[in-house]
């Protein structure tokens, strides 16, 4: 069973809690690092490093971070080596991040994300693989884009 990395600021506690049981229900395990209802406040940028770190060390393959717009995460997150977070606003943009960039950190905006839609956004990010629609030599091409982002 694959765990997942979630966090989020007080902007993301709603829609937290609706990804999270979303994610159970479809036999993830998910590990929440940043704010809790009823917590200590944790502003954006500590609960998106604390998914970015997760996934830059190895211990988790992908992470969920959400905030008010999602912005201020994915500026943050992009900070970690090896970690590629997109902040999808639908379902297209989530499957091509993962097909095209291998991304490993979603981030949504819960002020402008409903659930619903979010769980559309998060299945097609999951079930997209790096490359597909792609042919081998341009998968190859991805591959040496990401080499080259690792080394920036």
């Amino acid at each position: 069973m694959e765990t997942i990395a979630i966090g989020c600021t007080r902007a993301g506690l709603a829609l937290k809690k609706e990804i999270i049981t979303y994610l159970e229900k479809k036999g993830f395990k998910v590990d929440d690092l940043g704010m809790k209802e009823g917590g200590d406040f944790v502003p954006y940028n500590k609960a998106a490093a604390a998914v970015a770190a997760g996934i830059s060390k190895g211990k988790y393959q992908r992470g969920i971070i959400i905030c008010g717009t999602g912005a201020g995460s994915v500026i943050t997150a992009a900070k970690f080596k090896g970690v590629y977070p997109v902040h999808a606003f639908d379902c297209y943009t989530a499957d091509r991040a993962k097909a095209v960039n291998n991304c490993n950190a979603l981030v949504l905006g819960e002020w402008i994300t409903h659930p619903n839609v979010a769980y559309g956004i998060i299945d097609a990010w999951m079930n997209a693989k790096f490359g597909d629609g792609s042919t081998p030599e341009w998968t190859e091409f991805l591959r040496g884009c990401i080499k080259e982002i690792d080394s920036l």
